[in-house]
């Protein structure tokens, strides 16, 4: 007389997708030599531990259910404690539908760290393209904040009146601007004194 089981494993989740893909095939193939029927195998993906296992913080979890004669259920255990690859498992009779939300598998895994290095590339391929244009001289001049741009004394204001561009200027106000860069050299108190 057969039941219905759910198996429960967990396998370590720092291996790679096709270590991962191995690992479940194996055990597949030892819950195919006990159990009648598999019915389904879900991927629930992979998650972070409660715990520490073997120094290993994430988990890639399977559940697998299938019909199996009750007497099989040690065999099977036997099999799964001595897999490697099975950081915990745990067998039960099934009752009801229950499923768990949120599945994720390998292959969504490796679409989602694809997207990930399509964004990555097109990050450094815009910053290419600025860096570029910023050695062309075509990027836009970043604008000075507020408190850059108010001198805080006259002689910082004619620092700043003596960095402008007098070559694209007019002639009237290129003279203006070089008035304003050539302060007297003579002071009022200088003037005293010689007197």
């Amino acid at each position: 007389m057969t039941k219905k089981y759910e198996l429960l494993y967990v396998l370590n989740g720092t291996l790679r997708a096709d270590q991962l893909k191995a690992q479940m095939q194996r055990v597949q193939e030892l819950v195919e030599s006990v159990a009648d029927e598999i019915t389904d195998i879900v991927e629930w993906g992979r998650r972070r531990l409660a715990y520490e296992i073997q120094d290993v913080r994430e988990g890639y979890y399977v559940i697998v259910h299938f019909n199996m004669n009750p007497e099989h259920a040690s065999e099977l255990e036997r099999l799964l404690r001595i897999n490697d690859a099975v950081m915990r498992y745990l067998i039960v009779l099934a009752e009801g539908s229950f499923m768990p939300s949120g599945r994720r598998t390998i292959a969504d895994e490796e679409a989602e760290r694809e997207r990930e290095k399509a964004k990555e590339q097109e990050a450094v391929a815009e910053a290419a393209v600025a860096s570029e244009e910023a050695a062309e001289g075509d990027a836009p001049v970043p604008e000075e904040s507020e408190t850059d741009s108010v001198p805080e004394s006259a002689e910082e204001a004619v620092a700043v009146d003596t960095s402008a561009n007098t070559e694209d200027m007019p002639a009237e106000a290129a003279e203006a601007a070089e008035e304003v860069e050539e302060p007297d050299e003579v002071s009022s108190d200088d003037e005293e004194q010689v007197k």
